[in-house]
C-alpha cells in the first residue's frame, strides 16, 4: 500500500480532547498553587496570584475548585501522591531486600523532583497550619504515618539480618526519619544552587553505616566545615585549633618578685601566672568548686595565697589548698618560657622557640622597662579574618602596608612543619610625618631591621628597634573576636631611642584601627548577599600559609 493512501492513526473523539485539555488545565493550576505557596505562604495565596503564574483567566479556577482552600487542599493531595507513587512505592517493593531499599529511600527522599526547594517550602507551610485546617492535618497525617512504618519495617529487618540485636529498632528509624527531616528543614530556606543534595546522601548514609557498620558504603570526603552553621563552625575551630595551641600569657620581666602574678583570657583557658620562690607557675584562674575567676586585673600582687571568698577556701601560691575541710587544688597548666615569653599550652605540639635574629637568647629575654603595655580590643569579626587581615597587613609580601607605614622589600620565608612565618624588612618611610621621620632616625643605627613571626594559630611577634610587641587574636563567638596587644619596651637610653618608641607606638596605633576597621568591614561585607570572591586576586604567602594551615587542623581529627 502507497504511503499516500495509508490509514492516518485515528484522533482522539473530542469528548477525550475535552478531558484531555480540563486535566492538564486542572494540573496546570495546581503547579501555579504550589509555585504561590512557595513564594507567599498559605494565608497570602489568592486566586488572583496562582491565575497570574498560571497566565489563566481569574474564572476557571471556580470551574475545578469550589474554593481557595479547596485549591490548597488539592495541591497537598497532589505532593502526597506524587510522594507516594515515587518515593514509598518503588522502596516498599524493595523491602526484601532492607540494605537496598534504605539506600533507594536516601536517593529518592532527596531527589529535586521530591524535595526541590519549592516543593519542600510547600511542605512545611501546610504542616505549619496543619492545627488549624483538619483537611490538611489528615493528609499530612497519612503520609507520615506510611512513611514512619515503611522505614521501622526496613530498620527491623536490617537489624534482624545484621544479628544486632541489642539496637531499638524504634530509635534508630527515628533517627534517621529525623536526619531526613533536618536535610529537607535546610533545603526549604536555601535556593536550589544551594543545594548540596550529593552532601546530604553522603550524611544520610554515614548515620546508617555507622549504626550498621559494613552494609552501607562509606566515602572518605573531607568535611566541609564552612557548610556547618556558624555556632557549630566556631566550636569546631575552638576545639581543632586553639585545643593544643600554645598562647601568649606575658613576658617573665613582668612578674619579678615573689607573688606577682599576671592573668588573661585565652581561647581554651583563664590562666593565672605567678611568681614563686624563685619559680614561675601557672594555673587555670578558676575556683576548682566553680568557674569563677579568682585573681581580676592583668596585673597584681598576691600576699602569700589565692582567696576565694564565695567558698571560703584559701590557695597558696603553689596551687595546694591550705585548708583542712577541702583537699581541692588549683589546677595547673603546662606552660614554657621562651626568650622571656611564657606560653601556655596543653602539647603535644613541641613549643615555638622565639629567639630569632637579633634577639637576646638568655632565658628571660632583652631587658625591658616596667612600663608594659597591655590593651584588649573586642570587635565584630571572625577571628580568622581578623588573623587574615592582620597578615596581610603586617607581613605582606610587598613594600606598602595599608599606607601607614612602608618597607624595604620584606623577606617572607614560610615553616609549615614548625606552623610559623618569618618577615623582616626595614622601615623606609610612609604616607604620614611619623612614619617618615621614623625612617630617618633609623637609617644610622645597625638595628633597623624589624623582624615579625606569626605562629599557628593567632599569635604575631615583632622585634623592633625600640622593643617587643605582639598581637594575639581571641575566638570570642561566632562573629566576634578579642584582640590582645601586648608591648613591651627596651630602657630608653637616649633621647633618639625615647623617639623610636614615641613613633612606633603612634604607628602602631593608627595600624591597629586600621586593621580592626577593615577586618569588622570585611566581616559586614560577607554577611551581604551576592558577594563573590575574585578568582584572580593574588594571595599573599602569609595568608596562603594560613589557609593552608587552617585545613590541615580541622582535617587532622576527621573520622
Amino acid at each position: 500500500m502507497s504511503t499516500r493512501n495509508a490509514q492516518r492513526p485515528a484522533a482522539p473523539a473530542r469528548g477525550a480532547r475535552q478531558r484531555l485539555s480540563a486535566s492538564r488545565q486542572r494540573q496546570r493550576l495546581i503547579d501555579a498553587c504550589i509555585s504561590a505557596l512557595h513564594l507567599y505562604g498559605p494565608s497570602r495565596t489568592t486566586v488572583e496570584k496562582v491565575v497570574a503564574i498560571a497566565r489563566l483567566s481569574p474564572g476557571i479556577v471556580r470551574f475545578y475548585f469550589k474554593s481557595k482552600g479547596a485549591m490548597l487542599v488539592a495541591s497537598l493531595r497532589f505532593l502526597s501522591m506524587e510522594f507516594e507513587e515515587q518515593v514509598l512505592e518503588p522502596v516498599g517493593r524493595l523491602r526484601d531486600s532492607p540494605v537496598q531499599a534504605l539506600q533507594k529511600l536516601v536517593e529518592l527522599y532527596l531527589d529535586p523532583a521530591i524535595a526541590s526547594t519549592r516543593k519542600v517550602s510547600v511542605w512545611y507551610a501546610f504542616w505549619g497550619e496543619a492545627t488549624a485546617r483538619r483537611e490538611y492535618q489528615e493528609i499530612c497525617g497519612q503520609k507520615d504515618e506510611r512513611f514512619a512504618i515503611l522505614v521501622h519495617e526496613l530498620i527491623g529487618r536490617l537489624i534482624g539480618e545484621s544479628g544486632q540485636r541489642h539496637l531499638n529498632s524504634d530509635a534508630v528509624a527515628l533517627g534517621l526519619i529525623g536526619v531526613l527531616e533536618v536535610l529537607w528543614q535546610g533545603i526549604a530556606f536555601q535556593t536550589e544552587e544551594d543545594v548540596d543534595r550529593a552532601g546530604a546522601r553522603r550524611r544520610c548514609m554515614a548515620y546508617l553505616a555507622s549504626v550498621f557498620p559494613g552494609y552501607f558504603p562509606t566515602q572518605a570526603v573531607a568535611s566541609d566545615w564552612s557548610n556547618l552553621p556558624a555556632e557549630a563552625r566556631h566550636a569546631v575551630e575552638r576545639e581543632r585549633c586553639f585545643g593544643q595551641a600554645w598562647q601568649l600569657v606575658g613576658h617573665v620581666q613582668e612578674i619579678p618578685g615573689p607573688g606577682d602574678c599576671l592573668t588573661i583570657e585565652l581561647a581554651a583557658a583563664r590562666v593565672l601566672a605567678v611568681r614563686v620562690a624563685g619559680r614561675i607557675r601557672v594555673f587555670h584562674n578558676n575556683c576548682p568548686h566553680q568557674p569563677h575567676v579568682l585573681v581580676t586585673g592583668r596585673r597584681g600582687r598576691l600576699a602569700g595565697h589565692f582567696a576565694c571568698p564565695l567558698h571560703q577556701l584559701n590557695f597558696g601560691l603553689d596551687g595546694r589548698s591550705i585548708d583542712r575541710h577541702s583537699g581541692a587544688s588549683l589546677a595547673a597548666v603546662e606552660f614554657v618560657v621562651s626568650a622571656g615569653f611564657i606560653l601556655a599550652g596543653t602539647g603535644p605540639p613541641p613549643p615555638p622557640d622565639l629567639a630569632i635574629g637579633g634577639t637576646d637568647a638568655s632565658p628571660v629575654g632583652p631587658a625591658i622597662t616596667p612600663l608594659s603595655g597591655f590593651a584588649e580590643h573586642e570587635i565584630a569579626a571572625d577571628w580568622k579574618l581578623t588573623v587574615e587581615q592582620l597578615l596581610l597587613h603586617r607581613l605582606a609580601d610587598h613594600e606598602s602596608i595599608g599606607g601607614v607605614q612602608r618597607f624595604s622589600p620584606p623577606a617572607v620565608t614560610v615553616d609549615p612543619e614548625r606552623r610559623l612565618v618569618d618577615w623582616h624588612a626595614t622601615p623606609a618611610g610612609g604616607e604620614y610625618w611619623s612614619a617618615r621621620r621614623l625612617a630617618t632616625l633609623l637609617q644610622a643605627r645597625s638595628d633597623a631591621v624589624w623582624e615579625r613571626r606569626f605562629l599557628w594559630p593567632n599569635l604575631l611577634l615583632e622585634w623592633r628597634a625600640d622593643g617587643l610587641g605582639a598581637l594575639q587574636v581571641i575566638p570570642v563567638a561566632a562573629g566576634r573576636c578579642r584582640v590582645q596587644c601586648f608591648d613591651y619596651w627596651l630602657p630608653a637610653v637616649d633621647s633618639a631611642t625615647r623617639a623610636l618608641r614615641f613613633l612606633a607606638g603612634r604607628i602602631a596605633r593608627s595600624a591597629l584601627r586600621l586593621d580592626m576597621d577593615l577586618a569588622v568591614s570585611t566581616q559586614r561585607g560577607l554577611m551581604v548577599s551576592g558577594y563573590v570572591a575574585s578568582g584572580d586576586a593574588p594571595v599573599p604567602r602569609a595568608v596562603a600559609a594560613f589557609r593552608h594551615m587552617l585545613a590541615a587542623a580541622l582535617r587532622s581529627q576527621e573520622p
